[in-house]
């Protein structure tokens, strides 16, 4: 497996300004346009834009990390040699043990398929590798939606924004200027994939050096830099089900990261927060509200109209000698959930007089005293 990094001549925590910076000095240095006829600085010129076609793409950089990270990669290059992964020290049963705690993979089939997409025959199906040329679905992406309490309760529409990534449109994912020479990988001989077996296990993953393409690209695509796919921002409307709760999750089908190949793309899943309300909240079905009345009020009844959840108003009977605290129920105000309807409660405050006279205050504690 190719360093990157080293081909580069940046260190693995460069950002991204570091490798775009590198990229440009080395590929003005050993452009073929700048070479004619040397076959050493094309060769070097194709290692570099592979390296920069990784390295600068977030999602391509991460996976890559990844590789090199677990397990010793170098072995799987070598299977082609002949010498494998058994050959480089790579034991299954020391993957499983060394993460089945702490790490939070829990089994060797779950190392392999967060890094390679599930791809291990034995253990799942693969969501699209693992055929000659197939196609790869895209990446998943979780977002968090906050919504007014209003539009929890009534339900309707909220917008979100977020930056999307799609299949770029100049050359249509395949990282390169249309025209332009593109060859089948040597690594991979087109497949898009290699495979590695131990025992009575295959174990494939897409191609580090052509991404799981089956092609090396000549020049890139201007647009997204051999990456395939650009990122760009869109805003999004939610519809929202009436009486939608906090920590509900929404799945928007298509709406994750582009696939490979021309595979389907990803989904995106929202996780629903709800603003507070600084007269309302919620239990359960039913809506809760408090209403300040005055001392007389309370002692001698009175009709208050209070804001309902619905947007409209409803009338509140306070019979005489009403005490703090005490809740009316308005039937049917609250929030719907199928056949089951809630209710509106209201709670009741008794405002303090600023200076309260002798009768006064017998009153007061009269209507506050705990029942």
């Amino acid at each position: 497996m190719n360093d990157y990094y080293k081909i580069l001549g940046v260190p693995e925590a460069a950002s991204g300004e570091e490798i775009k910076k590198a990229y440009r000095k080395l590929a003005k240095k050993y452009h073929p346009d700048a070479n004619p006829g040397d076959k050493r600085a094309e060769a070097k010129f194709k290692e570099i834009s592979e390296a920069n076609e990784t390295l600068s793409d977030q999602s391509k950089r991460s996976q890559y990390d990844q590789m090199k990270k677990y397990g010793g990669f170098e072995g799987f290059d070598s299977a082609r040699s002949g010498r494998g992964a058994a050959a480089q020290g790579f034991n299954f049963e020391d993957i499983s043990s060394s993460f089945g705690q702490s790490g939070g993979f829990g089994s060797f089939a779950d190392i392999f398929s967060s890094l390679f997409g599930d791809n291990i025959r034995g253990f799942g199906k693969s969501p699209g590798f693992g055929q000659a040329g197939g196609a790869q679905q895209g990446d998943d992406l979780y977002a968090d939606l906050t919504i007014p309490f209003a539009v929890a309760a009534k339900g309707g529409k909220a917008s979100l924004k977020l930056n999307i990534t799609e299949v770029c449109n100049d050359c249509k994912g395949a990282g390169s200027r249309p025209g332009s020479a593109r060859t089948p990988c040597p690594d991979c001989h087109g497949r898009g994939m290699i495979t590695f077996t131990q025992g009575n296990f295959a174990v494939s993953r897409p191609c580090p050096r052509c991404l799981g393409r089956g092609i090396i690209t000549g020049e890139l695509c201007k647009k997204c830099r051999g990456a395939g796919s650009v990122t760009r921002p869109r805003e999004i409307a939610v519809n929202i089900p009436a009486g939608a709760e906090a920590g509900k999750k929404i799945r928007l089908k298509g709406l994750g990261n582009p696939g490979g190949n021309g595979g389907v793309p990803g989904d995106l899943y929202l996780r629903v927060d709800i603003k507070g309300d600084h007269f309302f909240w919620r239990e359960g079905l039913n809506i809760f509200c408090k209403i300040v009345i005055e001392l007389n009020q309370a002692v001698n009844g009175t009709r208050v109209r209070v804001r309902t959840v619905k947007g409209d108003k409803a009338e509140v009977k306070i019979p005489p000698g009403t005490k703090q605290g005490s809740k009316f129920r308005l039937k049917g105000l609250g929030l719907t959930a199928g056949k089951r309807q809630g209710d509106q409660i209201v709670v009741v405050d008794i405002r303090v007089p600023g200076n309260m006279s002798a009768e006064e205050q017998k009153l007061y504690d009269r209507m506050t005293a705990k029942t």
